[in-house]
């Protein structure tokens, strides 16, 4: 009697107090868009360019396009601050590198309020060295800067037209 009270004690400060996390996966089955998320919680992740969701991931050549995860949430907060990281990797279908910006967000050195991080982008630029007919894969992992394990890992195959 006394472990089961102990237990169910354990398990409910946990479900009330810093235990909060989330872990799943999403699919887009129109882009073939794909994320896993630990640590975070998440609404959506999804492909876009010119701000629209896009049905496919047949993209034009000097198109700007984006990965953007929305409903972000759990991150630590020190400061009344988030800091939200994100890497960005493209590479050709040999799996040779194109792109490795190890973080996207470097710049972002004074954080940025919880509201705020509720939805981040990784964008690309496409063009040179891409040529058009030739798929590439993109890889992009936001993560918070002060609890790495908390991830968000997307993947997406582009081919360009």
């Amino acid at each position: 009697m006394f472990k089961a009270i102990f237990y169910s004690s354990i398990l409910a400060f946990c479900i009330f107090s810093s235990c909060n996390f989330s872990k799943g996966v999403k699919k887009d089955l129109n882009t073939g868009l794909s994320a896993s998320y630990n640590g975070f919680g998440i609404d959506d992740i999804y492909l876009a360019s010119e701000g629209q969701k896009l049905n496919s991931n047949t993209v034009a050549m000097g198109s700007k396009i984006n990965i953007t995860a929305t409903g972000v949430e759990n991150f630590i907060v020190k400061g009344g601050k988030v800091y939200p990281g994100c890497t960005i990797i493209l590479t050709d279908k040999a799996g040779k590198g194109i792109l490795n910006l190890p973080d996207a967000f470097s710049d972002m050195t004074d954080g940025t309020t919880d509201a705020e991080a509720k939805t981040l982008q990784a964008s690309l630029n496409t063009g040179d060295p891409m040529a058009v007919g030739e798929t590439y894969h993109l890889n992009v992992r936001f993560f918070d800067k002060n609890k790495k394990e908390s991830e968000i890992v997307a993947n997406v195959s582009l081919v360009m037209k």
